[in-house]
């Protein structure tokens, strides 16, 4: 991710006019979306991906309360 960034950066720096247009290109995309899809597609990904993770969040959990693991201490 960091990459992607600064690879943008980059871009933006040696291509400052062709950055702005783009910024522009892909904020009028997103300005002519009605509000309905993009609040659509970003429930249906967050309910997509809630489920996994709360699983997950879960089994983690409960692993952590059965397994009554306690830290090794070294001997004198």
């Amino acid at each position: 991710m960091r990459s992607k960034l600064h690879d943008i950066k980059a871009f933006a720096q040696r291509e400052p006019a062709q950055a702005v247009a783009v910024a522009f290109g892909v904020g009028l995309l997103v300005n002519l979306l009605p509000t309905r899809v993009v609040a659509g597609t970003v429930s249906t990904v967050g309910a997509a991906l809630l489920r996994p993770m709360l699983l997950s969040l879960g089994i983690t959990k409960a692993i952590e309360l059965t397994c009554n693991v306690t830290p090794l201490t070294p001997k004198p």
